[in-house]
């Protein structure tokens, strides 16, 4: 077996391949997926230089697993969906709270029916206490009546888990869910005030995720030990509310606690960029995506696609398929990088004041910072995976994360490609962020350093260094 390719007998190599470069051709981009049936294995696939193991930030998918917390609490008859949040937490409320938002209780918030107009996690993760800074804000809805997707009312339901365990949201689910199916205590970011955020920020691998979708579709069972009920599970995955916003068929499904639910029956936990977590009870499907995604609602019909076809398909392609998830983003056909260039750099926000690019084959990318010197090595055939420590270097999907600006973690696999049009010897630098969903590629152009994010083929941020 390649160790990038698994497909169980009778699986179409074909349809498997088709579904990819369909996919990749509407700007969906897959790192890795795996697909069982009943619980045995039926695809696994995963594109280099990435694997199954390594943590990935999961975006809002983080949600999912804040309602597992919240699950298992309620089976230990330490929360309920009916509990009322100021009279749990009544030390963090403001002094001058409404009557209505005193009455708000935690299935409002899973169900994102908090009563605000909008998420007010931009409010919360700076504050000296993020649940108080979610309750200040006026509220335009009666609680429990009106969907709006809302990261901060996840922040706030796991808030309520560190209360009444307390422990950290990570520490609790390390050891009454992620311990017990194998998987290693991941990171999870936390709010200034160290609440953990609970709707967003949560790393984990492939392998996690399935494992977790797989305990999921068996009840909450996982090898024979129950995990959360199967009572919660039905509950959590039914629908509470309803997004009439959004006119994509499986996001106007419903709603349940931090779970959707699927167009075609079952239900998902997704998080922006294209990853996902999928249970089709009916069939027997449990499905998980990791991906670099620009319409998800177009992964979703490349999915369906391919449960549509998986068993039909003609047979043959294997080699074809695996050849393709060694290759697909690899560099090609690229000359040897083999002068040394150097350039100030004027202020920026992340520290940077110099650059300098040298080497012959694997080329070194030097950084002068405020904070010292780091090496950014970048291969010419393949990627070299650089873990670093920089300021403000990983892109996100926002200025939620608290982190930014602050030195973080960087793990970056990186290549250099021909690029004609760039003034740096005709090559451009290639980062594929091997813990989020991005890609960057620096070039420079009229004498500029420009640094472009992409998710997949979709540029989203382009940032320039005179």
């Amino acid at each position: 077996m390649n160790e990038r390719v698994f497909l169980k007998d009778g699986c179409s190599a074909k349809a498997v391949l088709g579904f990819i470069e369909k996919a990749a051709a509407d700007g969906v981009n897959l790192r890795a997926m795996q697909i069982y049936r009943h619980g045995e294995p039926l695809v696994k696939v995963c594109m280099a230089p990435y694997d199954f193991g390594s943590p990935m930030h999961l975006y809002s998918l983080s949600k999912s697993f804040t309602s597992i917390a919240v699950g298992i609490c309620c089976d230990k008859g330490l929360l309920s969906p009916d509990t009322v949040v100021s009279e749990l937490m009544p030390e963090r409320m403001p002094e001058n709270i409404s009557d209505t938002a005193r009455g708000i209780k935690l299935c409002d918030l899973l169900s994102m029916q908090s009563g605000h107009s909008e998420c007010k996690l931009y409010k919360m993760r700076w504050a000296d206490d993020a649940v108080r800074a979610f309750f200040e804000e006026p509220l335009t809805y009666e609680p429990g009546t009106t969907f709006v997707y809302s990261t901060g009312a996840t922040c706030v339901c796991m808030a309520c888990v560190e209360k009444v365990t307390g422990m950290k949201g990570t520490d609790f689910l390390y050891e009454n869910l992620f311990k017990k199916l194998g998987i290693k205590k991941p990171r999870w970011r936390e709010t200034v005030d160290g609440t953990t955020l609970g709707g967003v920020g949560l790393y984990l691998s492939s392998d996690d995720i399935t494992k977790t979708a797989l305990m999921l579709a068996n009840g909450g069972v996982w090898n024979g030990e129950r995990i959360v009920s199967e009572e919660y599970i039905r509950l959590a995955t039914s629908k509470h509310s309803l997004d009439i916003n959004n006119g994509a068929p499986d996001w106007i499904a419903g709603y349940g606690f931090q779970f959707w639910l699927n167009d075609r029956g079952g239900f998902r936990g997704d998080g922006a960029f294209g990853q996902l977590l999928l249970v089709f009870p009916q069939t027997g499907y449990v499905m998980t995506f990791m991906g670099e995604v620009g319409n998800m609602a177009t992964e979703m019909k490349h999915i369906y696609g391919l449960l549509d076809s998986l068993d039909s398909a003609p047979a043959g392609m294997m080699q074809e398929l695996v050849r393709y998830a060694e290759t697909r983003y690899l560099p090609h056909n690229i000359s040897f990088f083999g002068n040394d260039l150097s350039y100030g750099v004027a202020q920026n926000t992340i520290g940077l004041n110099k650059i300098r690019f040298c080497g012959k084959g694997t080329l070194r990318v030097e950084l002068g910072t405020d904070y010292g010197e780091h090496v950014i090595s970048c291969g010419k055939d393949g990627f070299i995976l650089n873990r670093l420590v920089l300021r403000g270097f990983n892109p996100n999907i926002s200025a939620l994360d608290p982190d930014t600006g602050a030195l973080e973690r960087v793990n970056v696999f990186a290549a250099y490609t021909d690029m004609p049009e760039s003034e740096l010897c005709g090559k451009a630098i290639v980062l594929r962020h091997a813990d989020t969903c991005h890609v960057q590629r620096w070039y420079v152009r009229d004498g500029n350093l420009k640094i472009e994010t992409f998710v997949g083929d979709l540029p989203v941020r382009e940032f320039t260094l005179i």
